[in-house]
């Protein structure tokens, strides 16, 4: 990978519905994403060319090519290039991060999540890491944060 890896969750990041509320769907059948945060993650593809990883448990229910074309639908300017693998001994999203980025051998990154399990990650990993709200998301102030964190890398 050439490319600056974005790893990217979509609940908490792009869909920010709150969990006792059911997600609003879009006109093409699924999930609607918060316009705000979708034009905070547009802003950042446009400053850096990113191949993007969805970590986010909704993988598992659509295929690449549906998710690029909910991306492309929501004017997502950058298509998803994979999936983080599904690892059946890994009990939490940052277990599955980390095993992603040492089987694929990632030095530069970036991880947009609003996982909580994240916190654990040692410092070397956190500084890459953009840790959202759930009812926020993608906000402007994580694409400050981002930028930042981009530009000393």
């Amino acid at each position: 990978m050439t490319k600056p890896v974005l790893i990217l969750d979509l609940d908490g990041v792009l869909i920010t519905t709150p969990m006792w509320k059911a997600d609003e769907i879009d006109s093409d059948g699924y999930s609607k994403f918060n316009e705000d945060c979708i034009t905070n993650l547009n802003k950042l593809l446009s400053k850096w060319e990113f191949e993007i990883w969805l970590s986010s448990t909704r993988r598992t229910i659509k295929t690449l090519a549906e998710f690029n074309q909910i991306f492309r639908n929501r004017n997502i300017k950058t298509p998803i290039s994979g999936f983080l693998p599904e690892y059946n001994d890994c009990k939490t999203r940052k277990d599955e991060i980390l095993r992603f980025i040492e089987e694929y051998k990632i030095s530069n990154f970036l991880m947009i999540d609003d996982d909580k399990s994240l916190n654990g990650l040692e410092e070397k990993y956190k500084e890459k890491l953009i840790l959202t709200e759930l009812q926020k998301g993608f906000d402007l102030e994580n694409l400050e944060l981002a930028i930042e964190k981009v530009k000393r890398t």
